[in-house]
This record gives structure tokens, sequence and C-alpha cells, in this order.
């Protein structure tokens, strides 16, 4: 497949994270930066092989088109206003990630040589107040996105920021296998 344009690669890099179960229809996120206040995002419940998949958008502005859609419209638009190298963002959900969140506490540090040198120590956060968390979540991920280019969410996901969209599914391959083999180890 020959990339023409920057909307191929989203579609390239949102059709990965769909067939390796990160993003669904309805669960999960993924955004590109086209221009200082602009983007595109998912739609809610749209499978990237639909047509109508993404929507483009202000991103420093909230009007009508956010209506269609994302919900974490608000959390993308976020880090993006935070951090001005960033283009692209996503929110995805790994099975394995999840489980090592669930069972440890802080951070991911991976053990294989891949994942010490691409990833190095993930920061894992846990929701308190569910009031408080509901309120000011877009700012707490962008605060501890600053961080870190990838942050577990306890119970959640995971939201990856990169400068680059295929780094989104190369971070997110390598995330799954570290958590995996932290799994299945015996440490």
């Amino acid at each position: 497949m020959v990339i023409n344009t920057i909307l191929d690669e989203f579609n390239l890099v949102a059709q990965e994270l769909f067939k390796k179960n990160f993003l669904s229809i309805g669960l999960g996120s993924i955004s590109l930066k086209l221009k200082a206040d602009q983007m595109i995002i998912n739609k809610k419940n749209r499978h990237y092989s639909e047509e109508d998949f993404y929507k483009k958008l202000h991103i420093l502005r909230e009007d009508m088109a956010w209506e269609e859609a994302s919900e974490d419209v608000k959390i993308h638009s976020q880090i993006y206003k935070e951090n001005s190298n960033i283009k692209a963002v996503a929110y995805i959900v790994s099975l394995n990630v999840m489980t090592f969140a669930e069972i440890h506490h802080n951070s991911l540090n991976p053990i294989d040589f891949i994942g010490k040198t691409h990833l190095g120590k993930i920061p894992i956060i846990e929701i308190g107040n569910l009031q408080e968390w509901e309120e000011n979540r877009e700012f707490i991920i962008a605060k501890n996105l600053k961080k870190s280019n990838v942050l577990i969410i306890k119970g959640l996901g995971v939201y990856i920021q990169t400068r680059d969209i295929r780094e989104i599914i190369k971070t997110a391959v390598i995330l799954d296998n570290s958590a995996s083999i932290l799994l299945n180890s015996h440490l």
C-alpha cells in the first residue's frame, strides 16, 4: 500500500489498532494534529473502514463538530494545547497492559530489551475521586503526559502521544508485548 497523504497514514494506523483489538467501535480514540488549531479524530461509534470514520475540527474552539467526535475529544484537545510538539494521540485498551496495571501499582518497567529502550518506565495512575476525575480528566491526563509519552490509567486504558502518527502503533505493540512478558515472568 502506497501512502499518499497524512490521512492515509491516519487510516492505516487506525486500521492496525483495530486489528490488534486496541481500538474498537465505541472504545478508544485516535487523533492527528493537522495545524496549530486543527485536528482529525475518530467519530463516536465508527469503524475505521467507514467513509466517515473521522471528523476534522478545531483544537482551541469547541463547536458543533465536537458533538460527532469521539467522547475523548476534550482530552485530545487538552494534550495538544499543553504540548505543541505532539502530532498524534491515541487512547487504547490493551488486555495485557490493563491486567498488569491491576496487579501492580505505580509503574510498568519493561524487562525486555525493546521495551526498555523504546519505552522505559511508564507511570500507572489510579482514578481516585470519581467526581473529581469526571470534572478534570483532560487536565489530569495532559499533565501526566508531560512527564512521559505513555500513561497507563488503572481500569481505564493507555494514552500515547507521539510526534509521528506511525509511532503510535509501534509504541502500542511494544507496550503490549512488554506487559505480556512481565505477566508471564516469575519476577
